[in-house]
């Protein structure tokens, strides 16, 4: 019986010590091996860079991995491993000495309990490394503190100077708060981990929401807290030190005590695992925001280990902007050009317009392509770097009107995202023709212009003298015709002038050779207003949203309510011309120039505004199209 507190010290002193050096976590470690990541690294998204500690059953690390032994799983699907490799980095270590009145409690021999935890720090900052060096932290709280220290001489020198007031100094808090800030910080080497080491006696019993907000700081940052609660052994297991306990436990660090009467742990021992480490590589195939999981399995002969790491990640579209683009352009004709020769030269001929593009996930990444779209076309597409500015081709516009531009950036992972569209009005300014090139440019129409003039003032001399009689208008020729549409809610009656007495009103010459056609609807806008083809049997006929002015009315908001005409040239070829519409007409996708009317060929595309036809020539004997097209 007289032996039973020898072996109740003996206990007290061999167990926290077993636990210590079994790595804290060898007794889970017992029933089977324990794969343990860190969070995936998205800095270089979608590029992810994962660590990862692999313990075996008996609590000591695996060694020696290969990488065809590793299966990396992210949601369920496999991903290729682009870098596998070991690391022997050092540790960033923040050592927190919490001083107060336990520490001062001596021994027989005189030495207090801060003597002794002084000697073991000094002796394990004195021991040569194994691996990359250390960056170390030394604080206090009785206001010692050195950060980042990049050599142990300065660490020792400055450790073996203090001399703390340990009966006068109260413990706090604050200094734990201090390390595990200054220990978040980035870290100088691959893979090395971040360490809190906590000397302290047990907090008061109101310090739960504190250690509580540190408990989830230090998560956070994958901060692990070593705790080494210096203190009597009564108040080992007070709610202080259970709450101290479970910070070390939550955060991967080890708890261990010291009440002088027991050999205090050995710091070598303590942080040797946290030296060696893996580290992998993979490309991420996440495409939207959320919480995702990453499974690292390993096979080996002795069984097959598997950890999984639950993650956020936040991934949005990249945003493209454009910088400052101009509401305004004005297009004119450079001072002294002479334009009697060759076509109007309006300047400027291009604008560069700067770009910026976003990333609101914070994950910078390439871009795949960048597109630019000028009313809704694509206008330019940029496949390759630099994707910071686009050029805008303007010179094929020859009169003013407002366009609205617009980008839409593609990312490597394939999202993308358009931006707003913004107006810009060009402004083409046209110079007033002077006489002289009025007279020689429309010479010949001048010419025909005065010969009319001058018969009609011979045959009205000739009627009122007598010599040239009237003759009346047979009975029945009719003055009007009229030309038949179809739009969406049946026949649409238009009366225009009739061939057979004005001869050439509709602009048509008596000797060419007129071929009837069909515009065709193939769009839906153009297919719910005519939902049979358009018969055309007249040389000339306007199209446009009123039916007051036109054969052919489009009710359609993109129209204009005189649009376009189409009728014959001399050659007896069919032509389209725009009558100065801000939509604008366009044959086979490509904007007509207002006033200059273009050669229609069988099978053109049109576009008056969004309403799309095709023109088809109607050749003897071709058959009616069954059914309508569809662009």
């Amino acid at each position: 019986m007289k032996s039973f507190p020898r072996v109740k010290k003996f206990l007290s002193i061999m167990l926290p010590l077993f636990f210590i050096l079994g790595g804290g976590q060898s007794v889970s470690a017992q029933a089977g091996r324990q794969i343990m990541l860190s969070e995936p690294d998205a800095k270089n998204y979608p590029r992810m860079l994962v660590y990862f500690d692999a313990i075996e059953r008996d609590g000591n690390k695996i060694s020696d991995l290969a990488q065809d032994q590793l299966t990396l799983r992210e949601d369920g699907i496999e991903q290729d491993l682009i870098t596998f490799q070991s690391l022997t980095p050092g540790i960033q270590l923040v050592t927190a000495v919490n001083i107060s009145a336990p520490f001062a409690i001596q021994d027989i021999y005189g030495k207090s309990r801060f003597d002794y935890i002084k000697e073991g720090l000094l002796n394990w900052a004195n021991q040569p490394l194994n691996s990359a060096p250390d960056d170390l932290s030394l604080l206090s709280n009785d206001g010692l503190e050195l950060t980042h220290l990049e050599d142990r001489a300065t660490f020792i020198t400055a450790l073996d100077g203090y001399t703390p007031d340990l009966k006068e100094t109260e413990a706090n808090l604050s200094v734990l708060a201090r390390a595990i800030t200054l220990a978040s910080d980035p870290v100088s080497q691959l893979g090395m981990k971040r360490v809190v080491l906590f000397i302290s006696s047990q907090p008061s019993t109101d310090s739960s929401d504190a250690l509580a907000n540190l408990l989830s700081q230090a998560q956070d940052n994958q901060v692990q807290v070593f705790t080494l609660l210096v203190s009597s052994p009564a108040f080992f297991s007070s709610t202080g030190a259970t709450r101290l306990q479970n910070l070390s436990t939550e955060t991967g660090g080890v708890f261990t005590t010291f009440s002088g009467e027991e050999p205090l742990v050995d710091f070598r021992q303590l942080f040797e695992s946290l030296r060696s480490t893996y580290y992998l590589e993979y490309d991420s195939q996440i495409v939207t925001s959320g919480s995702h999981q990453l499974e690292l399995s390993i096979a080996s002969s002795l069984g097959e280990g598997v950890g999984v790491r639950e993650f956020f990640l936040d991934v949005q579209p990249p945003n493209p902007i454009l910088i400052s683009p101009p509401r305004e352009v004005i297009r004119a004709l450079p001072d002294g050009l002479d334009q009697t020769e060759i076509g109007p030269d309006y300047q400027p001929d291009s604008i560069l317009l700067d770009v910026l593009i976003e990333f609101p996930d914070q994950h910078p990444r390439m871009l795949e392509e960048l597109i630019f779209r000028v009313d809704g076309e694509i206008l330019v597409r940029l496949t390759t770097p630099p994707f910071d500015q686009i050029t805008w081709d303007i010179s094929d516009y020859q009169t003013s009107s407002r366009h609205w531009i617009s980008l839409e950036a593609v990312d490597i992972q394939g999202l993308s995202r358009i931006s707003v569209k913004t107006p810009v009005d060009i402004q083409v300014l046209i110079p007033p023709p002077d006489i002289g090139t009025i007279f020689i440019d429309n010479a010949p129409a001048l010419g025909g212009l005065f010969l009319i003039i001058l018969t009609g003032l011979v045959l009205f001399l000739m009627i009122s003298r007598g010599r040239i009689q009237p003759t009346e208008r047979r009975k029945g020729t009719p003055l009007f015709h009229r030309i038949k549409a179809l739009n969406g809610r049946g026949l649409v009656n238009k009366i225009m002038p009739s061939r057979s007495d004005t001869g050439s009103v509709l602009g048509a010459d008596p000797n060419q050779k007129f071929t009837p056609y069909r515009l065709i609807p193939i769009n839906d806008i153009s297919q719910n207003l005519f939902p049979e083809p358009l018969r055309i049997m007249d040389p000339e006929i306007r199209l446009g949203q009123d039916p007051r002015l036109n054969a052919i009315a489009i009710k359609h908001h993109s129209v204009a309510g005189e649009h376009a005409l189409i009728n014959l040239n001399r050659g007896s070829k069919h032509q389209i011309a725009d009558l100065g519409t801000s939509a604008g007409t366009w044959v086979n996708h490509q904007q007509i120039t207002s006033a200059k009317p273009h050669i229609l060929k069988d099978g053109d595309i049109i576009n008056i505004g969004e309403a799309g036809f095709r023109f088809q020539l109607i050749l003897t004997n071709a058959p009616e199209p069954a059914t309508q097209e569809k662009s």
